[in-house]
């Protein structure tokens, strides 16, 4: 089997296509695969630390100046003929779209060639990309009910959920504790803005760090605050007694979730896959400059369903923060509740749903089947 992976800008498209890529691998250990993603460093770092291929390809985020837009119709193009070239010299059985505008040029260069093509979606709201890719693919696979109205013109969608990495639900907690030197007894509250970092988040965090002091000997941080805060961050912590790993970028993701007891984060839909495949309470935060919002409705859905907190930027303060993690910590009975309902929306599955209905599509006899959802 031979397969193209096409996307990137974001940690939570490149991680979705890894899930899916590890599971084939376990499947068909002479299988082919590469990865066409943007010029950001931490994709091909990810990709080539997990054994894939990697290759950087033109690609530019649509903006709607005029100018920019020129610029976008010419680097489009551009990865098209580029795309053209690398996938009939690859010769791949299936182009998997994984999201975002890194995909939009080999999605359309994978229909010139007849190669057969399917598209993954994780939010509630598709992208602008997905939406555009629509008629060019041969099935959709998205995560939520609520993003079928999306995809009416699609020939198939299949609500699969999103792939999940193994090491996301298989890392051991005591395994986790000893790689961040930290404490099995202690609760853990895991802050992250995902692959971008968000400054917000960290400046109220920081802000907060003198009332969660007196909890210093009950509580634990993982705060992973990307390249831009992490200096102040890690600074910040030298001052107070809380015992905390700090890092700009957390390369073993599972290992930081087997730890969490809270998670504090922005709500890109990979983000709340993961958490809710393993029952994470959540103070969810969604970044407000998201496309068509679609942060906000990712946490609506989990917010709604009883499985974490919803709380706009705009209302994000220390006051706010404290107040929400002392309530889980107070209130065991609430805190288990939510664990509940965040767990029973989790879809740990998703990457055997989405490799049975990639051979299909293929034609491949797959030695693993699962029943899809939906």
């Amino acid at each position: 089997m031979k397969i193209i992976f096409a996307g990137g800008g974001t940690g939570g498209h490149l991680m979705v296509g890894l899930s899916i890529a590890e599971e084939i691998r376990s499947r068909f250990q002479e299988s082919e695969i590469i990865f066409f993603g943007t010029d950001k460093k931490f994709e091909k770092r990810c990709v080539e630390q997990r054994g894939f291929q990697f290759r950087q390809m033109r690609a530019k985020k649509w903006e709607k100046s005029f100018k920019r837009i020129l610029t976008f119709v010419g680097v489009t193009f551009a990865g098209i003929i580029e795309s053209l070239l690398a996938i009939r010299k690859f010769n791949p059985d299936i182009v998997v779209g994984l999201g975002g505008y890194a995909s939009v040029a080999p999605i359309i260069a994978a229909k010139l060639l007849s190669i057969p093509s399917v598209l993954l979606e994780q939010n509630v709201i598709p992208g602008k990309a997905n939406r555009f890719l629509t008629n060019w693919v041969d099935e959709v696979y998205c995560h939520w009910r609520g993003s079928l109205k999306w995809f009416n013109k699609a020939k198939i969608v299949r609500v699969t959920g999103t792939p999940i990495r193994k090491d996301i639900l298989y890392s051991q907690k005591t395994i986790s504790a000893e790689k961040f030197g930290l404490s099995l007894s202690k609760k853990t509250i895991l802050i992250t803005g995902g692959s971008q970092g968000a400054q917000a988040i960290n400046e109220v965090i920081l802000k907060c760090l003198p009332k969660l002091e007196p909890l210093s000997n009950e509580l634990q941080i993982i705060h992973c605050t990307g390249e831009y805060g992490y200096d102040i961050a890690k600074a910040a912590y030298k001052q107070t007694n809380i015992d905390a790993f700090v890092c700009s970028f957390l390369d073993d993701m599972g290992a930081a979730l087997s730890m969490a007891d809270i998670i504090i984060c922005r709500a890109g839909a990979t983000t709340i896959a993961e958490i809710t495949s393993l029952g994470i309470p959540a103070i969810l935060i969604p970044y407000p400059h998201a496309a068509d919002n679609h942060q906000y409705w990712n946490a609506m859905e989990l917010a709604s369903n009883g499985g974490g907190y919803l709380l706009q930027q705009i209302d994000l303060t220390p006051e706010k923060i404290i107040e929400l993690i002392t309530d889980l910590l107070n209130n065991k009975e609430k805190y288990n509740r939510m664990k509940m309902f965040s767990k029973g929306m989790g879809i740990p599955n998703a990457s055997i749903s989405v490799v049975d209905s990639l051979c299909r599509v293929i034609g491949f006899k797959s030695s693993q089947f699962a029943l899809t959802v939906g």
